[in-house]
């Protein structure tokens, strides 16, 4: 059965006919035992869908969200308000995430650090990330966070939608959900440490940059990560250094797996 959604009041009216017919069948349980990572991001993106009046791509973007959300079964209004995006949250950006932090002597000169420039060195963004992140809410919340958002490559941001509220929310939920995740180890771990020197990819006048850190989960579970960084050849911020990748290694420490036929080690 196909339904033709013609206008935003008629959208509404599919996304309250299509919650209200998971009432009827009673498929709450089922959908919090089965919606995994990737179907939480599509559901958060059903909000943005019907604030600017783009038609559902998918039934289930909706489903997602009358599990998790409470509302009188009788009123289309707070079903509708439960849909849309919360714009009441507002978020400084004056404040450099590690500005009231007590670091050490050799990165207190990041402590104004709020963006990108040409003055920072590729080897300084690694440690200025994970003080911050470590940190998440300091000066305020989600400082450490928007923070990476200002230095990821245009990748990241499309992925995204160039929608830092759901890059944030995405985040939290990697990092709340798995302990080993980066966002896992990077704001709720143990530790971390710089493994090796800086390898900047044909010396100095190189674009490319590569540096490895290692860490320990909060459950204590160690993994490396391979940063990959890139500097901007155009404007915006031309001859800035920012985040193309962070990946990650297995439970062993390596970044190409040794055991294929039997599954990657967790």
């Amino acid at each position: 059965m196909y339904i033709m959604v013609i206008c935003k009041h008629e959208l509404y009216r599919f996304a309250a006919l299509s919650c209200a017919l998971m009432m009827v069948h009673n498929v709450k349980g089922f959908l919090s035992s089965n919606f995994n990572t990737r179907n939480k991001l599509m559901a958060r993106r059903m909000r943005r869908h019907v604030a600017t009046n783009i038609p559902l791509p998918m039934l289930e973007h909706s489903l997602y969200l009358y599990s998790r959300r409470s509302y009188d079964d009788n009123s289309d209004e707070e079903l509708f308000s439960a849909l849309l995006p919360d714009k009441t949250k507002t978020y400084a950006t004056t404040a450099s995430p590690i500005s009231s932090l007590d670091t050490s002597a050799e990165y207190a000169h990041l402590a104004n650090v709020t963006s990108p420039s040409p003055s920072i060195k590729p080897e300084e963004i690694v440690p200025l990330v994970m003080i911050a992140l470590k940190n998440n809410d300091v000066p305020d919340k989600d400082a450490g966070l928007r923070l990476v958002w200002e230095f990821a490559t245009d990748t990241t941001q499309y992925v995204f939608r160039n929608n830092r509220t759901e890059f944030i929310e995405s985040c939290h939920e990697t990092a709340d959900e798995f302990p080993t995740s980066f966002y896992g180890v990077a704001m709720n771990g143990q530790s971390w440490t710089i493994e090796s020197k800086l390898n900047r990819v044909g010396g100095e006048s190189g674009w490319i940059a590569t540096h490895v850190i290692k860490t320990v989960s909060s459950d204590g579970r160690m993994r490396r990560w391979q940063w990959e960084l890139r500097k901007n050849k155009r404007p915006p911020c031309l001859g800035c250094w920012k985040i193309e990748s962070i990946g990650s290694s297995d439970r062993n420490g390596d970044f190409e797996a040794k055991d294929r036929g039997n599954g990657w080690s967790d």
